[in-house]
């Protein structure tokens, strides 16, 4: 929704009483909302979660290490608890293989 709002209100014009272009912006924002619904994050990329990508807070640990550290994940297929993943850091963001 953060991503559609500004542009939707700066550049299309809505008129009401034109049956389809009202109908054409509820099916819009029924599809934002989906969006928004499956990837339970307002923040992810709305392509990410067609694709499947979910955003995670977890606690981890390096192996070799007794920190646990939190922080958010982005993976394609569930996370369960106390398993190693591989994975790859993008600024604060582990990405799980």
């Amino acid at each position: 929704m953060n991503y559609v709002v500004p542009y939707v209100v700066s550049f299309i014009s809505l008129d009401y009483q034109e049956t389809s272009k009202f109908v054409g912006f509820l099916i819009f924002l029924g599809w934002l909302f989906w969006i928004t619904y499956e990837s339970g994050q307002i923040i992810l990329n709305p392509i990410l979660t067609v694709f499947g990508w979910k955003l995670y807070e977890i606690k981890y640990t390096f192996i070799g290490s007794r920190n646990i550290l939190t922080g958010r994940s982005l993976a394609s297929t569930e996370i369960s608890p106390n398993t190693t993943y591989h994975h790859a850091q993008v600024q604060d963001v582990l990405i799980i293989k």
